[in-house]
């Protein structure tokens, strides 16, 4: 099985987005200079309150982060299909992609999809063409592309729809 290591590049990650800009996403916010970037005006606001208003202030904000990544956390109803690519160059285009999976409905996580995917298999057909395949880049010499490793391989979650 395969370690975090050796996981592909997951792109389109649905359940990883969240309403706060990402300047906001540190542990403790200096909450003055983050709204200051945000709104100008409520940055100047918060540098002109007292200590205990600024203390009730972040545990606002803080309650309003812990919600945020709570709903973020949920296991979301979902309907996806997942790609996983080759994206080197020297491979041909129509033999790039090596998993096209079927729509289906899951409240898995990206993650969780992948190591639904019998990877060793897809990895084994794809490297007996790899290693046929000549490198480009070396001019001088007929050199062949080296075995992919998972984590050379791009995985893309399509959410075609949640709920």
């Amino acid at each position: 099985m395969a370690t975090g290591s050796e996981t592909p590049t997951i792109a389109n990650m649905v359940y990883a987005s969240t309403a706060v800009p990402m300047g906001m996403t540190g542990g403790d916010w200096d909450v003055g200079e983050t709204m200051k970037g945000v709104l100008p005006q409520a940055g100047q606001f918060l540098r002109r309150v007292t200590l205990p208003a600024a203390g009730f202030i972040n545990e606002v904000v803080a309650e309003a982060r812990n919600e945020i990544e709570g709903k973020a956390n949920m296991a979301q109803l979902r309907i996806v299909q997942v790609f996983i690519a080759d994206m080197d160059e020297n491979i041909p285009v129509e033999k790039r992609v090596l998993y096209q999976g079927t729509p289906k409905v899951t409240d898995a996580t990206d993650q969780e999809l992948f190591f639904e995917i019998s990877i060793q298999e897809l990895m084994k057909a794809h490297n007996e063409m790899r290693v046929k395949v000549i490198n480009k880049k070396v001019k001088d010499r007929t050199e062949y592309l080296e075995p992919a490793r998972i984590r050379d391989l791009k995985m893309i979650v399509t959410a075609l729809a949640s709920f």
